[in-house]
């Protein structure tokens, strides 16, 4: 990065001999940017959008899961761990020097730390369940209904000032997810549907996933704000698989249980956990190199991908109400962030 500032201010020289070099290395520093950046949203689109088409493809032919579905997000969470620690090692410089900044965690870290935790663990088990009650393209739409939630608790916790149009935004968003969500007779041919308990699950589902992000903002800005970001998500990961491990492990005996982790696996449920994996570095690196703004237009982007595979997977058909409601949340995801997309779009080239 010190480079790359250093070609940036070296390019605003006149008269410097090595002008045009450095210019060249900054345009292309700007087109590797550029490239990144659509990479992470169509991949990241597209893996969002995946969860539900996987879960639904994962399923038993009467629509039942003959899996564990906390053995799932255990895979994941330990994927992620593991790649986690190898990204600290090689930021420490050895396994030993990573050991010890892990173990130096405080127990009051690790209680701090498990709260989110938990409750990202419960939100990735309640997306598969959710898919036993909706189809894919219908999920998509409803869930972006945490940005309402998010929006409320943040404004509840950090004291955040929201103006009239956000405030319209919001309830557009929520006139949007109560007409996407209204439920309707999955009968009638393979119809977009939801029933009555799926409203509950996402319902549950939005609140759960504001709580964790928020919750997990206010801690990395806190007690965690000195430590390695690598450091601070293996904590994360340790305590979700644990929880993971407890819920797969409330189904049977232990030794039963851990024989039986993958039972009813077929090759869906192994790309599930795969799609949970990236998703999770995905999304690490997207806030690392861009900002929230990117993350909420892939999360918003991924409802036209998941109607769009759902219906050349499934032969869903979008109801109207559907439509009228993707339309409404598109809307109210624009109004509600509208002074992010014009800071946005106005950028300087240099920055």
């Amino acid at each position: 990065m010190e480079f790359m500032e250093h070609c940036k201010l070296d390019n605003r020289r006149e008269g410097s001999d090595i002008h045009a070099p450095h210019a060249t290395f900054s345009w292309a520093t700007q087109m590797l940017r550029s490239v990144l950046g659509v990479f992470l949203f169509c991949v990241g689109s597209f893996c969002y959008a995946l969860l539900g088409i996987l879960s639904q493809l994962s399923k038993s032919p009467d629509g039942s899961y003959a899996y564990s579905l906390p053995s799932v997000v255990l895979l994941a969470e330990i994927t992620k761990l593991v790649i986690s620690f190898c990204l600290l090692t090689a930021r420490m410089g050895g396994v030993y020097q990573a050991l010890q900044d892990v173990l130096r965690t405080s127990p009051k870290s690790w209680l701090a730390f498990a709260f989110p935790s938990a409750l990202y663990s419960l939100n990735n088990n309640l997306d598969m369940l959710n898919n036993q009650h909706m189809d894919p393209a219908t999920e998509q739409v409803l869930v972006q209904a945490k940005i309402l939630t998010t929006g409320l608790v943040w404004w509840w916790v950090f004291g955040r000032e929201m103006g009239f149009r956000k405030w319209c935004g919001l309830l557009l968003l929520f006139l949007g997810a109560v007409s996407a969500g209204w439920p309707s007779d999955s009968t009638l041919g393979k119809r977009m549907h939801i029933d009555s308990f799926g409203v509950v699950l996402v319902i549950l589902y939005v609140w759960v996933s504001a709580s964790a992000g928020v919750y997990n903002e206010w801690l990395y800005k806190g007690i965690g704000k000195d430590d390695n970001i690598h450091t601070c998500n293996i904590r994360i990961y340790v305590i979700g698989s644990a929880v993971n491990l407890a819920a797969h492990l409330s189904h049977k005996p232990v030794m039963s249980s851990l024989f039986s982790l993958t039972e009813g696996y077929n090759q869906y449920c192994w790309a599930l956990v795969v799609t949970y994996s990236l998703m999770g570095l995905l999304l690490a690196q997207v806030m690392k190199f861009f900002d929230s703004i990117v993350k909420l237009f892939i999360s918003g982007s991924s409802m036209y991908v998941s109607a769009v595979l759902s219906g050349m997977i499934f032969g869903y058909t979008p109801t109207w109400n559907f439509l009228a409601g993707m339309a409404l949340v598109t809307f109210a995801m624009v109004l509600y962030n509208l002074e992010h997309i014009k800071l946005f779009l106005t950028k300087p080239k240099e920055q």
